[in-house]
């Protein structure tokens, strides 16, 4: 746009001046227009200055905050590795105590395990040792029942025998002859033979 004025101004040079008025006009348009030119630099001299002092200082802002954001990030990097260190000594040290702890109520339990097992393997003993005397007394009682019975079978079976021996001898002695009874012969045949 600048460009257009200078042209403009160009064309009314050019022509014939017609007036006085009229070429003061057109020196005063040129002049006009140069100082519009002038300030124009001026403005945009200026506009650059002040952006490159704004983009400095925002560089400046920028790496300021940078630096506080880095510090700030280390900061809480080296207190999150702090806290970390912390829960991982009291985790440790909740771990070898819970595991101290778990290991002594073994040994506790164990030794009373132990205790109890031995206990009952002495009652164990004593109950086995209890149920044997038992066992051979009553084996001896049994012994002594049997040869009880043993011996009065044997009486049972002697007077049997006798009882026998007295009824063929009074059955053979009467002259009238009794109907015999066979059941009997061989009951008391039976008994004979054992």
């Amino acid at each position: 746009m600048p460009d257009r004025p200078e042209e403009e101004a160009r064309t009314v040079a050019e022509q014939k001046p017609e007036s006085p008025s009229h070429v003061d006009v057109g020196g005063k348009v040129n002049a006009i227009i140069e100082a519009a030119q002038a300030a124009a630099q001026e403005i945009d001299q200026d506009a650059r200055r002040e952006a490159r002092e704004m983009l400095q200082q925002a560089e400046k802002q920028a790496a300021e905050r940078i630096e506080e954001l880095t510090r700030v990030a280390s900061e809480a990097r080296a207190e999150a590795d702090q806290y970390a260190r912390d829960i991982r000594e009291a985790a440790d040290s909740y771990g070898t105590q819970h595991r101290r702890s778990v290991e002594e109520e073994a040994r506790q339990a164990l030794t009373s395990a132990e205790k109890k097992a031995r206990e009952l393997l002495e009652s164990a003993k004593t109950s086995a040792e209890q149920i044997e005397r038992d066992v051979v007394n009553r084996h001896a009682t049994l012994q002594r029942e049997a040869k009880m019975l043993e011996e009065r079978r044997q009486r049972v079976l002697e007077s049997l025998r006798d009882l026998a021996a007295q009824l063929q001898d009074a059955l053979v002695e009467p002259t009238e002859k009794a109907p015999q009874d066979d059941a009997l012969l061989d009951a008391l045949d039976v008994e004979r033979s054992r």
